[in-house]
């Protein structure tokens, strides 16, 4: 289940940063506060796999 409201003031979140494949939002942050979440890859599509494999790759 996605967050919908802050867990520091209970302010509403709202896309900060989006998938450059699929446009979904992978960070919010909160309205009231400016907190932002962290990065949250989600499921169908590839760019969290390939960020993963070069991050990886790196270490």
């Amino acid at each position: 289940m996605p967050d919908t409201l802050c867990r520091r003031c209970g302010g509403d979140l709202d896309s900060h940063l989006l998938c450059p494949q699929c446009r979904q939002p992978m960070q919010m942050i909160c309205t009231k506060c400016a907190k932002t979440t962290e990065v949250q890859f989600h499921s169908g599509c590839l760019y969290g796999d390939v960020l993963c494999h070069t991050v990886a790759a790196l270490a």
